[in-house]
């Protein structure tokens, strides 16, 4: 049973497909629900004539992909490149996929994820505005990555990224900042899901999402995320997540307005709690 105050109480989403009927071939396609848009669907909004490897018209004015945080405004989205829109849980892309091109959060949260065998999913990553996600090593994506929410995020082509970054030695230095930054997270997160507790591991998301906004003076964290998510996330159940925010609040850690909002009331005992100093 959930705690009666969880922030993040929503429902699952319903499953999108029928099962087979009887005597049907169980290895054919599944068949949508009528009415029902399929969100495993990848959004395509391509200029029209332009290629895998074409560079987006906006580039001949200089690349907008490895611009400083925040420089991109709403009203210059349409100009900065090939700009995507995704609806809420729509696949941008999934594991195995060619890795054809790279994505820059504009507006909205995206999540990364690996689905094992059973069933179980665990998300491996978030990426807010302004970070870049989908740079690989490989030739194929290493996780899936859905929009938690509405995105509007800046497209590039992997080849395109690939020849700016040999013809010029600063996006070659911001691109291995990228793949450093990645490396780093995915570092926290394997320290985190192996030595934390479950109230550790919920301060620590906590102030993560502080380090990462840009800060305006105030400690109010806008969590563009479902319970479900920051569940798999943490590797945690619901249960124990709803449990571990209740005594963040119990101890005036953090307050909860809404179910989408939390405020730090003490940012030094939320720290000392994530490094395993708290009580």
């Amino acid at each position: 049973m959930l705690c009666g105050g969880c922030l993040f109480a929503e429902r699952r989403p319903r499953a999108l497909f029928y099962r087979p009927a009887r005597g049907a071939n169980p290895r054919a396609p599944a068949v949508a629900k009528p009415g029902v848009q399929v969100q495993r669907k990848v959004a395509e909004t391509e200029v029209e004539g332009m290629g895998d490897t074409a560079r987006p018209a906006a580039c001949e004015h200089g690349c907008r992909f490895f611009t400083d945080e925040g420089c991109i405004k709403r009203s210059e989205m349409e100009a900065v490149g090939a700009t995507v829109r995704f609806s809420r849980n729509e696949t941008i892309y999934t594991k195995g996929d060619a890795a054809r091109y790279s994505y820059k959060v504009i507006e909205g949260a995206v999540r990364l994820s690996r689905i094992f065998a059973d069933g179980r999913r665990q998300i491996v990553n978030f990426f807010l505005p302004d970070e870049t996600f989908g740079i690989e090593l490989s030739d194929e994506y290493s996780a899936t990555a859905e929009a938690v929410g509405e995105v509007t995020a800046l497209r590039c082509p992997r080849l395109c990224i690939s020849q700016m970054s040999e013809g010029d030695p600063d996006i070659g230095q911001k691109r291995l900042a990228m793949f450093s930054k990645s490396l780093a997270a995915a570092e926290r997160h394997v320290a985190m899901l192996g030595h934390q507790s479950a109230k550790e591991r919920v301060a620590s998301f906590f102030m993560a999402l502080e380090m990462q906004r840009r800060g305006d003076g105030s400690r109010t964290l806008d969590l563009p995320l479902s319970r479900q998510d920051l569940a798999d996330y943490l590797g945690l159940t619901i249960e124990t997540t709803c449990r571990a925010l209740s005594e963040l609040k119990r101890q005036e850690i953090i307050s909860t307005p809404s179910r989408r909002r939390i405020v730090i009331r003490n940012l030094e005992g939320l720290q000392a709690i994530a490094e395993g100093g708290g009580g």
